[in-house]
């Protein structure tokens, strides 16, 4: 930029600052409560924020320092109003706009990202020598310095409200996760050279960790965390940053987590965890969080021993708080206090924490973690029958739990996590829980209404993860003599699973989903496990996914070509060896002389050659239609040319018919086709039928 737009950008930010300084003091005593639209504003200030650091960046070199100074005098002057008693408010506000702005500035929002220093700051300050002179370091340790004050019980008490607090917290999310950079960064930028930006960026990220500086932020940041958490208890926003930003930027990157893990503060705050009665105040999405965060440090400790240490420690009072509660002498009695459940609810969260945080060097601790609590789940299985609440968790926990240990188990984990699977499914379906009126799931008209479903949900999360241990897994050792196998599972469950599914909650997008994810996976995996189910299950599965097909979520449709592909090439291969396949499934449908009963393959041809002509097919789901289609002609060669020859009688126009003709020959020619399903063939086949479409989609109209 030129030095006249560098100057009008300096000038433009300058009066942005200040009258936006002016409002916030103007508003120190305003009455209305604002709590409701600042809510529901968040996203939106922090855009119009970002577009103002963008403006500020243009020209850092004045911008900067005006932050800097702007934030010392508001300091100095809280300072002053402390010794002589004056009422801080103004310059409160003031400080909470300053920090909002300044975060932007320094840094960038990096959703789902490594953050990075900002490249303008990088780039500036080419006459900065010293670090102590650096703007943006000056700045920095004006805000923590500001920051630490709240570890002071009387001054957080005076001046540090929550909505302060929460600006404070995101700030140093934020600023920890940009500029505790690892060390080596800071080496490989030194060998570049040390003259201009180099050495400026040099600067910037080397600086916090110079003198010991690093380890004293992380240190105060873990102790800023506990004071949230236990001091301003019901602030769910604050202690929500706190969680999840917070001291997930502490631990998210391993340079950080390696020196954090060593801290006293952080040793303090694993046993307030796991033995303090504090943190148990946080909402149950919050002890989730911290969990997992907690438990997600264990990868981080060098020593393999102590990293196994470390996470008994920290889970096992857990364990063992749930175990003792669900072996109480008295637990039928007291199970529904809400004290009681409230615990339970507590502890299962917690416990689905560290299971999402499990990694290869965990892997075999959290497992033990698991078969602590398994027959104790069982138990609160059977007492918390008709609590909705607490079956969802022990459901949640244990999807999660087998989402973690999939691809680790050996067989004789498998043997028992598979065991205590089928107890569960078994337990459940006696009790009836979940069973959903179908006459009254029509009557539910949104989103929220279907969470009432959310115990079906997570049972086909359940399955779908079990199913996929054994497409990771290949099993063939872990068949142990008396333990059922994954596919006796699975079985179980979808016995109990498809009477609960119809038509009207597959109309529900997160509830499809789940399912034909769970289909598409199951019929790839144990077609001959479907093949035998009895007629009115398969009748179900097979309905669903008629009904798939006919969605208008492209995911869905995929799932379900995947899953009659499946189902088509089992039959195809059983015919092949001389078996019946799903001769002994036959389905009903319409016909022009009423209904008529024809088999599964002749059923799903006549349904993909309508949608492929007939409908608004997506054309970037030829290839799976294809897939799916190629084992349907094979099966069904005689019925598929008779559907075309019925075709082409009814077209009427001589050049429309020849061309249809033409398409349909050039589908299925056995010039570059052969009977077979290997994958050059399945290629072949698709692009055919691409090219097929491209040819009819022009002149073929609804008859």
């Amino acid at each position: 930029m030129s030095a006249d737009g560098a100057l009008a950008a300096s000038n433009l930010f300058k009066i942005i600052v200040e009258s936006h300084l002016k409002a916030a003091a103007d508003s120190a005593f305003e009455d209305s409560d604002d709590a409701e639209y600042f809510h529901v504003s968040v996203s939106k200030r922090d855009e119009q924020l970002a577009l103002y650091a963008l403006i500020a960046r243009a020209a850092a070199d004045t911008t900067i320092p005006f932050l800097e100074q702007l934030f010392s005098e508001r300091f100095a002057r809280l300072s002053q109003q402390r010794d002589v008693e004056n009422d801080p408010t103004r310059t409160l506000e003031e400080l909470y706009w300053l920090l909002l702005i300044t975060s932007h500035v320094l840094t960038d929002s990096g959703e789902g990202e490594t953050l990075l220093i900002p490249e303008a700051l990088q780039a500036g300050f080419t006459n900065v020598v010293e670090v102590a002179q650096h703007p943006v370091v000056t700045l920095s340790w004006s805000i923590i310095n500001f920051s630490r004050q709240c570890l002071d019980p009387g001054i957080r008490g005076r001046y540090f409200s929550p909505r302060l607090m929460e600006a404070v917290i995101w700030f140093l999310a934020r600023w920890v996760a940009t500029y505790l950079v690892p060390l080596d960064v800071s080496r490989e930028i030194d060998s570049v050279g040390r003259h201009g930006s180099q050495h400026s960026r040099k600067l910037l990220n080397s600086f916090a960790w110079d003198n010991n500086q690093g380890e004293l932020v992380l240190d105060f940041v873990v102790l800023m965390s506990m004071v949230a958490l236990t001091t301003y208890q019901g602030e769910i926003e604050l202690q929500t940053l706190t969680c999840q930003k917070l001291l997930a930027s502490v631990v998210r990157r391993k340079h950080t987590c390696a020196y954090v893990v060593q801290l006293d503060s952080w040793r303090d705050l694993t046993r307030a965890f796991a033995s303090g009665r504090s943190l148990f105040s946080l909402s149950g999405r919050l002890q989730r969080s911290l969990a997992e965060t907690l438990a997600c440090a264990a990868s981080c400790i060098k020593d393999p021993e102590a990293s196994v240490q470390y996470l008994r420690d920290l889970m096992g009072p857990v364990a063992g708080c749930l175990v003792e509660n669900a072996s109480r002498s008295d637990l039928k009695s007291v199970a529904h206090q809400p004290d009681v459940i409230y615990m339970v609810c507590c502890l299962l969260e917690r416990l689905r924490g560290a299971a999402r945080a499990t990694q290869p060097r965990t892997q075999k601790v959290l497992f033990e973690m698991g078969h602590t609590v398994m027959n104790s789940l069982l138990t609160l299985l059977e007492v918390y029958k008709n609590q909705s609440e607490v079956i969802y968790m022990i459901l949640k926990f244990v999807v999660d739990f087998i989402d973690g240990q999939a691809v680790f188990l050996d067989g004789k984990e498998t043997s028992v996590l598979m065991s205590f699977c089928l107890r569960l499914l078994q337990i459940y379906s006696s009790h009836n829980i979940g069973k959903v009126m179908l006459s009254l799931s029509s009557t539910l008209r949104s989103e929220s209404q279907s969470e009432k479903y959310k115990d079906l949900r997570a049972l086909l999360r359940l399955l779908t993860n079990i199913c996929s241990k054994d497409l990771v897994g290949f099993l063939s050792d872990s068949n142990i003599e008396g333990s059922p196998d994954i596919a006796e599972v699975i079985y179980v469950g979808l016995d109990i699973v498809t009477p609960l599914i119809s038509l009207d909650l597959l109309k529900y997008p997160k509830l499809s989903r789940d399912y034909f994810v769970l289909m598409s996976h199951l019929l790839e995996v144990y077609p001959e496990k479907v093949a035998h189910l009895n007629r009115d299950a398969f009748g179900r599965i097979t309905g669903s996914l008629e009904f798939g097909l006919r969605n208008q979520d492209g995911d869905v449709v995929e799932r379900c070509l995947t899953a009659v592909n499946a189902l088509a090439s089992y039959h195809f291969k059983e015919r092949l060896g001389g078996r019946g396949g799903l001769g002994s499934q036959v389905m009903e449908s319409e016909g022009s002389n009423g209904k008529l009963q024809e088999s599964i393959s002749s059923h799903f041809l006549r349904l993909l050659l309508q949608l492929l002509l007939f409908e608004d097919f997506r054309m970037e789901l030829a290839g799976s239609a294809a897939d799916a289609l190629l084992p349907l002609l094979f099966c069904e060669q005689e019925l598929y040319q008779r559907l075309v020859h019925e075709l082409l009688e009814k077209e009427q126009n001589p050049t429309v018919k020849s061309r249809l003709a033409l398409a349909f020959h050039n589908l299925t020619s056995s010039n570059n086709l052969s009977s077979t399903l290997d994958r050059p063939n399945r290629q072949k086949f698709r692009k055919n039928l691409r090219v097929f479409l491209g040819e009819v989609s022009g002149f073929m109209q609804i008859k």
